[in-house]
């Protein structure tokens, strides 16, 4: 049973350490620079889809067996992850970043396929 969380939890870590990491920045910064606030969440969605990017690699790296079902169950924790979060202000976005997850880990998933 470890083995199978570990991933999981190692993955969401990364993603939410990330996530702090960048804001604690992006705040730090911004205190000292004013910009409009189209590119400040233009900002916020571009480190939030990069960092996206990097957690489903991640996550593809640790998972050895049943890579499609991962993925699946990957994208779904998320999914839930993001509306308990969000449950004030649900909008699409919130249904497109675990979408986004699924594609990427796929992607991965079929590049090594055609690699073997």
């Amino acid at each position: 049973m470890k083995r199978k969380l570990m991933p999981y939890l190692l993955s969401y870590a990364f993603l939410f350490v990330s996530y702090l990491i960048i804001s604690f920045i992006m705040a730090i910064l911004f205190s000292f620079m004013h910009v409009s606030s189209f590119i400040y969440q233009l900002l916020i969605t571009f480190f939030s889809y990069l960092i996206l990017v990097v957690f489903t690699f991640i996550f593809y790296k640790m998972v050895k067996e049943k890579p499609l079902i991962h993925g699946m169950t990957l994208s779904m924790t998320y999914l839930i992850i993001q509306f308990i979060f969000h449950l004030k202000d649900i909008n699409i976005q919130i249904l497109i970043k675990p979408l986004f997850v699924f594609i990427i880990y796929y992607l991965l998933y079929y590049i090594k396929k055609k690699q073997q």
